[in-house]
């Protein structure tokens, strides 16, 4: 789950081309084995090659954390989408407030992952506490328990013992301001917040494209006793846990998402069956939800007149927002500030 918290939601990772390609060097293969055992393969007419469609927006090479959603209504207002990230203040993130300020309030209605000020359930607790009787020690051993806590010096023993396998990691990737590890804190530090309270500040409209329940089962959605094993793997190198969030905000600043999705998807450090497991998981966490997104946004960026704010790696890739919604008909362009 390498970035994957900092990259979904503070409350509460070879495509077509590349199997077509071995596909036609296998007929080719054929093909060349008939021609040299059939004397008339010669003045067989080959069948011109097949050209790929092309993509309607090049994702890899886009650069920049905003981008300009063209309304396929003729005299609907444009819209935003802005990759946000869940770590950091906007300065520390390269970004100027009031731009992003200015850039908000152009537009009447806010879009975001779930609202701020959902209220805490105790039902909730069971997307991120082990079943009674369960502890986090008892799935990734005592020692690597012992490592883990004092990697968190902060959590109280019995607490972090209590804790989901994804919630350690998601404290270890983000340090001790991640959220959901307190007991009925989402605590408001991020420039999602901001924007958030900007827009009602503001009178917009606001929109929420799931509810935190949502986002819990998203997170929740791998088994504690296969990601355990990813928290194993992930414990013996801590280092490189901090060095590849250091990268995500190198990368963030940069505005090199398709760099970000690059680094992620490496999943360095983890073996082949924890990779299994960190796939499921992030399939979970950014392919599946931005499927369902991509259903809730189209409507809202045909009307127009949106500020879309959702994590920035949700934006990137080939099942990325960007991607998808060009595939639906829409003019996706970088946008300055």
């Amino acid at each position: 789950m390498i970035g994957a918290f900092t990259a979904i939601g503070r409350r509460g990772w070879g495509g077509p081309l590349l199997r077509r390609s071995g596909l036609a060097l296998l007929l080719l293969a054929a093909s060349a084995s008939a021609s040299a055992s059939t004397p008339t393969a010669a003045a067989t007419v080959s069948a011109p090659p097949v050209a790929s469609t092309p993509e309607p927006f090049d994702w890899q090479a886009a650069r920049g954390v905003l981008f300009r959603i063209h309304s396929t209504h003729a005299d609907a207002q444009d819209s935003l989408l802005f990759g946000t990230i869940h770590i950091g203040t906007a300065q520390a993130l390269g970004l100027d407030p009031q731009r992003i300020q200015n850039a908000l309030l152009r537009q009447h209605t806010l879009v975001n992952e779930v609202a701020g000020d959902t209220p805490w359930e105790l039902r909730y607790d069971r997307y991120r506490f082990l079943p009674t009787g369960a502890t986090l020690a008892g799935l990734i051993g005592g020692l690597q328990f012992i490592d883990l806590a004092t990697l968190l010096p902060d959590q109280p023993g019995t607490l972090l013992n209590r804790f989901k396998p994804w919630v350690a990691m998601t404290l270890l990737e983000e340090g001790q301001d991640a959220p959901l590890a307190r007991v009925n804190s989402l605590g408001r530090r991020n420039i999602d917040d901001t924007i958030e309270d900007l827009a009602r500040t503001h009178g917009l409209k606001l929109v929420h494209l799931e509810t935190l329940e949502d986002q819990l089962a998203a997170l929740d959605c791998t088994p504690a006793v296969d990601y355990a094993a990813v928290l194993r793997q992930r414990l013996a190198d801590p280092q490189a846990l901090r060095a590849e969030t250091e990268r995500a905000l190198a990368f963030y600043r940069a505005g090199n998402l398709p760099g970000w999705f690059a680094d992620i998807n490496a999943m360095s450090g983890l073996d082949a069956p924890a990779r299994v497991v960190e796939q499921r998981a992030r399939d979970c966490l950014v392919n599946q939800r931005n499927t369902r997104w991509i259903e809730e946004l189209e409507p809202l960026l045909r009307e127009g007149g949106c500020f879309v704010a959702v994590g920035a790696i949700h934006l990137t890739g080939p099942n990325g927002l960007l991607a998808g919604l060009a595939r639906r008909g829409f003019t996706v362009s970088e946008q300055a500030w």
